[in-house]
């Protein structure tokens, strides 16, 4: 059989073609340094260096979101040592002022603007921020989210997202408090449900001021000065109490009997799916009948009339006879300052048959209410009424007496040598927060109030612990951030490594090849005087 000289043509040129290729290629993955640059030319390599790649990076977002929140907690547990040594200065300034013998008032004006210096110090360290957005901000950008603001009396109050510290005891009620967590690579799960990530698989990113500062308080009222409402006007305010916030419309009555009338009735109207009643007196003051929490009120957003109002919580200049310590038919006498005015109040104490009520705790509470109104008539005699035929010295169903506009204090001082003083104390609530709490201590020492500064010690000293317990969490979680970023970068090494198996070029190997793949070309070229004509090389010179 013979064979032709295209055949023979034909085969030494696809050989020497495919020799050529194989040498060409084997160079470019030197030079390249990756063994293949399509995905068709390795399909099953090229899957598995995909899948590294997407590792790799999701890797190194987790790396930057690890980096972002150990500056975080940095920056958080830095802000939080200077505040619990800020405490510890509030309270060595209260020690010196309450223990140190009797001062003049002057003096405890001084130790109370220190105080007032100390809380907007503290306000500031709370406002600190990061890369733009405020650490215990919670979930928002707002770059001062704790502010000290003041009411009509002068009383500070300290607002987070413009909501009174105070007004909840749960922070969680506050604006902006829900979390922000970022992916470390624990597995991000999503509640399908709510669609909300579950907290344990995401590092929290987020500190809600409340939380780490405390909220809420023991005890409190709101008083709402009529003095500010006119009648036929219409008014809204925010209530908040028992961790429910409701707004709340009104208009102003013929007097003050009307108005606490109107605003009663819309407080008991939008709280009665909560299950809370309220009781206001004719002087204003909203009190919560149902459990007696704190009642802390602001003007709506939406008001288009703004009224008066003191939130008496944290300090409070509030005195209190205690009714349900009088003895029946006593005769009773204490002095009632108003404002400039000093007088001597006399009343005696009313008798019920106890006979006549079915157990004790119905017969005290009427017996209080005799006290009450017994009260009630010896302080309208001694300071009678307004212009507008309102009492300007008031007593509310706990004991407390109160005067709009005024302050009230009660003395013990006694002209009758037969008449007793009644059992009586100034009302103390604290806050839980510690930058209200420092801003109350301020007002007690102004008012002269040393009982009241001198509680305020252990308050200090317990929120520094609490303070000392977040920041042992925040280290515990540095440690978590620390541990995780070795873990990651150990993975980021071995994905390296695998990325290099699959894909780089194992230039040892490879160099061999060439060396080959070019021997073998050489060797074709000189083969090629012997299969290709004579002709043709005189054509190609």
């Amino acid at each position: 059989m013979r064979i032709t000289n295209n055949t023979i043509m034909r085969g030494f040129s696809r050989d020497f073609n495919r020799i050529g290729t194989f040498k060409n290629d084997s160079m470019g993955r030197i030079m390249s340094g990756r063994k293949f640059s399509r995905a068709s030319e390795s399909p099953l390599n090229a899957a598995k260096a995909l899948n590294v790649r997407k590792s790799l990076y999701y890797s190194d977002q987790y790396m930057e979101n690890l980096k972002v929140a150990d500056k975080f907690y940095t920056e958080a547990e830095t802000s939080l040592l200077g505040a619990s040594e800020k405490l510890q200065e509030i309270r060595e300034m209260l020690v010196e002022a309450c223990n140190s013998g009797i001062r003049s008032i002057d003096e405890y004006n001084i130790y109370a603007q220190q105080l007032d210096i100390f809380a907007t110090q503290l306000c500031e360290i709370f406002n600190t921020d990061s890369a733009g957005r405020a650490i215990f901000g919670g979930s928002s950008d707002d770059g001062l989210p704790f502010r000290i603001t003041y009411d009509a009396s002068g009383y500070g109050i300290v607002t987070y997202h413009n909501v009174p510290v105070n007004a909840y005891d749960s922070y969680l009620n506050f604006p902006y408090s829900s979390e922000i967590l970022a992916d470390i690579g624990l597995g991000l799960s999503v509640n399908q449900k709510t669609h909300e990530i579950d907290p344990q698989t995401g590092l929290r990113i987020s500190f809600n001021g409340p939380e780490v500062s405390g909220c809420g308080t023991d005890g409190g009222i709101a008083d709402i000065d009529m003095s500010s409402i006119k009648q036929g006007k219409e008014y809204s305010i925010d209530v908040y109490t028992d961790n429910v916030r409701k707004t709340i419309v009104f208009k102003g009555g013929a007097n003050y009997a009307e108005t606490a009338a109107n605003i009663q009735e819309e407080l008991n109207k939008q709280f009665m799916k909560n299950h809370i009643t309220f009781e206001v007196s004719e002087q204003g003051v909203i009190t919560n009948a149902t459990s007696g929490s704190t009642v802390s009120i602001i003007n709506s957003k939406d008001a288009a009339n703004n009224l008066e109002y003191t939130n008496n919580y944290g300090y409070s200049k509030r005195f209190k006879i205690n009714l349900e310590e009088l003895e029946p038919a006593k005769e009773y006498s204490i002095n009632v300052i108003v404002g400039d005015e000093a007088k001597i109040v006399t009343f005696t104490s009313a008798e019920l048959d106890r006979d006549a009520y079915p157990d004790e705790e119905s017969y005290l509470k009427d017996l209080a209410a005799a006290n009450q109104q017994l009260i009630q008539d010896a302080l309208t005699n001694a300071f009678g009424t307004d212009d507008k035929g309102n009492l300007i010295v008031h007593i509310a169903e706990d004991g407390s007496v109160t005067s709009e506009g005024n302050t009230v204090m009660l003395n013990a001082a006694v002209t009758d040598a037969d008449a007793e003083v009644p059992s009586f104390e100034r009302k103390m609530s604290f806050s839980n927060n510690y930058i209200q709490l420092t801003l109350d201590a301020a007002a007690a020492l102004r008012y002269g109030d040393i009982d009241y500064a001198n509680a305020c010690i252990d308050k200090v000293v317990k929120a520094n612990e609490s303070l000392l317990v977040e920041i042992a969490n925040l280290g515990a979680n540095e440690d978590f951030i620390s541990f995780s970023l070795d873990r990651m970068t150990t993975r980021e090494y071995n994905l390296f490594d695998r990325q290099e198996e699959l894909e780089a070029t194992d230039l040892e190997e490879e160099t061999t090849l060439l060396k080959t793949y070019t021997a073998m070309y050489n060797a074709c070229l000189q083969l090629a005087s012997e299969v290709v004509p004579m002709s043709i090389f005189s054509y190609m010179r």
